[in-house]
């Protein structure tokens, strides 16, 4: 299976990088969006992305992704409404998907952090309470997905583990990512997590237990990037 995934493109500051990257791949069975497509809620972004994915690759593969902490709460149905059927979001959702005859089924989420930023405690009421509860979610959907596919892949934009954050100031894992995240994949297990939020990461991919994790984001890796998985 041909995974391609990208987060934080920032469009329209990382859209020159996103669009060459893309002229070095071919078509992909599956597109993953790991959340912060677009900077600062710029909800009209979205279809620009979706345009050059379109024009270089077509429409025969399913595009999915996760909402980041930059597509704020506030402009989310408006981007689902923009969008339309070009693409799915999955916030606190799962959905199963099939490919080379496959059952794959993704759980996707903003995820959590550790110690809210000032922003979040000012705007986001019970904001711990929240990041507590989409971990639950998360592992909740993983749980229920365990006997219904062959392979199960945990969507998210903020890291949940130490491992893709270096390159980063270690202190600052708390703003980057939740360890409460790192205990549901060893629980659960799933097969692959892709996330992405880390801009100056070094080390792009980990293993928490048998689980693959890779970190996407655009500003760290320098391109999207291409997994072959399960073959």
């Amino acid at each position: 299976m041909k995974i391609q995934a990208v987060a934080d493109v920032h469009s329209p500051r990382y859209m020159t990088e996103f669009k060459q990257s893309l002229n070095s791949l071919q078509p992909p069975d599956l597109f993953l969006f790991a959340g912060d497509m677009v900077s600062r809620g710029k909800a009209d972004e979205y279809n620009l992305i979706l345009d050059s994915i379109h024009t270089h690759f077509g429409h025969d593969f399913p595009i999915i992704g996760c909402f980041g902490n930059e597509e704020y709460n506030e402009v989310r149905k408006e981007i689902i409404g923009l969008v339309g059927d070009r693409m799915q979001f999955l916030d606190e959702k799962s959905v199963v998907v099939e490919s080379n005859g496959l059952q794959v089924g993704i759980v996707g989420t903003q995820g959590s952090l550790d110690k809210a930023t000032s922003w979040q405690r000012r705007n986001i009421p019970s904001i711990k309470g929240v990041f507590e509860r989409r971990a639950k979610r998360a592992a909740s959907l993983l749980k229920k997905l365990h006997d219904k596919v062959d392979r199960r892949i945990l969507l998210m934009h903020y890291s949940p583990c130490l491992e893709t954050c270096e390159g980063e100031d270690m202190r600052a894992f708390s703003w980057l990512g939740s360890r409460k995240f790192y205990q549901v994949i060893m629980e659960q297990c799933p097969d692959l997590v892709i996330h992405g939020h880390v801009h100056n990461s070094v080390n792009h991919k980990a293993m928490i237990g048998s689980t693959l994790v890779h970190n996407v984001a655009l500003p760290a890796v320098r391109t999207i990037t291409a997994l072959s998985v399960w073959d």
